[in-house]
């Protein structure tokens, strides 16, 4: 019987199959089993002839560096679309994230961003890229206010993106590690300022609310005696008006939103829930709207249509654009009734905190707006005192 042949040094017989090792810079590397003596000796010649030329690579290390660029190829395949959706859910586990903000960022993302930039891989997108897409909305005219020469779109496109995208550089998500974000349109205003001004005298508040249909009045004085927010206002329920029989505790809660970008109710913005008290003149209309508009139920919205269903802001705004106009003040803003009541707030001697307070405001410089009026009352009556001492 044959005696069997000797293996080559760096093969060894294991189960059956054949191991092949080799010695490379001290270490002794596996280049891995083989059925046969010819492939394992083939495999050992290859590697010797690598080592004597200086490109051996271990088999490990070959492995390891196919599987980093596999992984980096899978991370390379992010789209925007696709990290879009990471970076919402990351916002929303965030305690200190409004929902609303959410939303709304939701919104531009589907309407201005992933129609043209939602399949473009991270690793793609350029500065040049991003410039263009800027562009092209800056030039869109706006939907509500076709004559106007600018849009409200590309500024809420920058916040979303640039935020997004400083997101994506700090998980390094793509692999990029950097991203240069194009000079940004400045924010212009769409819609024309008023003439007069963005306060209106008492009486021409009650114009307005008079100019409106019936069961859309109350939301006038609401919005500029509450110092509440369109949305505030569509927010609004049964439930959150309480003690309207009694004017020293008859109070409003904002608790809630409409938000329209969104398309569903959401919590107010970020730290403006509150409550306020109601006015004592304002509580014999607001009685009398609830029990002739407002279906019974606690959870009813306080403005409902004919069928007991919250009334759209579209259709809000329609009554309220033919309203301005009838009452004379075609340009003044619905948001400008909340200017209005935080004026005469401040008239009365509110405080920085109650300002703060009323309008649901967490930026001190908006508050302090409304303090002008209190100043300038506080120089006239100065004025009026100032001639009674003259000496």
């Amino acid at each position: 019987m044959a005696a069997p042949a000797k293996l080559p040094r760096g093969v060894t017989r294991y189960r059956g199959r054949y191991r092949v090792r080799v010695d490379h810079e001290g270490r002794t590397q596996s280049l891995g089993m083989f059925d046969t003596l010819t492939d394992a000796r083939a495999a050992l010649e290859i590697a010797r002839g690598e080592i004597a030329r200086g490109r051996f690579v271990p088999p490990a290390e070959r492995r390891s560096a196919r599987k980093a660029e596999v992984a980096k190829v899978e991370a390379q395949s992010v789209t925007l679309k696709e990290w879009s959706e990471r970076w919402l859910i990351a916002l929303e586990a965030n305690p200190d994230r409004s929902p609303a903000t959410i939303v709304s960022y939701r919104s531009v993302l589907k309407n201005h961003i992933l129609d043209d930039l939602g399949d473009v891989r991270l690793v793609d997108l350029t500065t040049q890229l991003v410039a263009d897409h800027l562009a092209a909305l800056g030039r869109q005219r706006s939907t509500r206010h076709p004559d106007a020469h600018v849009n409200g779109v590309a500024p809420n496109v920058v916040i979303v993106l640039r935020s997004m995208l400083n997101a994506a550089v700090k998980a390094k998500a793509g692999t990029i590690d950097a991203f240069d974000f194009p000079k940004a349109p400045k924010h212009r205003r769409v819609r024309p300022e008023d003439e007069q001004g963005d306060v209106a005298l008492p009486e021409e508040v009650k114009a307005f609310a008079e100019a409106m249909p019936a069961h859309l009045r109350i939301a006038v004085p609401l919005a500029a005696w509450c110092a509440l927010r369109i949305g505030e206002v569509l927010g609004l329920q049964r439930r959150d008006l309480e003690y309207l029989d009694d004017p020293e505790q008859a109070v409003l809660h904002v608790r809630r939103q409409w938000n329209v970008k969104g398309n569903a109710l959401t919590p107010p913005k970020a730290n403006s829930a509150r409550s306020v008290a109601v006015p004592a003149a304002l509580l014999p209309e607001l009685t009398q709207h609830l029990q002739m508009y407002t279906p019974p139920q606690p959870t009813a919205p306080v403005l409902a249509n004919s069928r007991g269903v919250r009334v759209s802001q579209s259709a809000l705004d329609r009554a309220w654009r033919a309203a301005r106009e009838q009452a004379g003040r075609p340009s003044f803003h619905f948001h400008n009734l909340r200017h209005t009541g935080l004026s005469k707030y401040a008239e009365q001697g509110a405080t920085l905190a109650e300002l703060l307070h009323r309008g649901g405001h967490t930026d001190v410089t908006v508050a302090l707006r409304y303090q002008h009026a209190t100043a300038q009352r506080d120089r006239a009556l100065t004025e009026l005192m100032s001639r009674e001492i003259e000496l």
